[in-house]
């Protein structure tokens, strides 16, 4: 009972009670040999529960040892301290790197933009928290969709080129699109909270980009004909 708990608990410590209990079954061995003076003699009792005990840990260490054979096959990292239960509960992959963000709008973008990149990805949880894992392979598309992630998050940072706002009818947005469009700039709509974003990258502070905006806007609604399409 105690060779099987520890093959999940504590197979390392396991591995080496088998190479002692090896030893154990041939110095048992050769001490029945020699007294009987034949190559198989029966044991005493107390060498044969001895045996027995150490056949059980030499099983147990053969079973953790093609255990972690499955695990390495399958992809799968074994560590001294990782025990054999993250095998059972999708422990971290060779070669794969793993995020985790608090925010649950954050670990959406994540997803959404690593699947937009095509960069196959698997989620699986620890602790309590979901964790995003990709291949080292895809690093480096999946480094800018992080990144993308991630200062989605903080789209209006002094310190970043990414910008982020919300207006309050599909329409605003629509002309606020065309407008970013019209002089180069690039943007997107990204749904954050339930709301509507229209991203974009520039260095000029959000405020600044929106009043302007709205001022040219402002000045096309001139008249009543026009005023009524504002």
């Amino acid at each position: 009972m105690l060779a099987i708990v520890m093959i999940f608990l504590a197979p390392f410590a396991l591995m080496v009670l088998g190479g002692v209990g090896v030893v154990l079954l041939i110095v048992l061995w050769l001490k029945t040999a020699v007294r009987a003076r034949k190559l198989i003699a029966p044991f005493t009792p107390a060498e044969g529960a001895l045996a027995l005990s150490s056949l059980f840990l030499v099983v147990g260490a053969a079973t953790v040892s093609g255990l972690m054979v499955a695990r390495l096959g399958l992809g799968h990292a074994v560590s001294l301290g990782g025990a054999m239960l993250p095998m059972m509960g999708g422990g971290p992959r060779v070669g794969e790197r793993s995020v985790y963000f608090s925010d649950p709008g954050t670990q959406q973008r994540l997803k959404d933009g690593l699947t937009k990149a095509g960069v196959p990805f698997r989620v699986r949880t620890q602790d309590g928290k979901e964790y995003i894992g990709w291949s080292s392979e895809h690093e480096a598309a999946a480094e800018k969709a992080l990144e993308e992630a991630k200062s989605a998050g903080a789209p209006n940072d002094p310190s970043s080129n990414h910008r982020s706002v919300s207006f309050g009818t599909a329409e605003t947005q629509k002309d606020f699109i065309d407008w970013l469009a019209k002089r180069g700039i690039k943007s997107e709509i990204v749904r954050n909270d339930g709301k509507d974003y229209v991203n974009w990258q520039e260095s000029a502070p959000t405020m600044q980009i929106v009043e302007a905006f709205m001022a040219e806007r402002a000045a096309k609604c001139k008249g009543a004909k026009a005023k009524a399409k504002c």
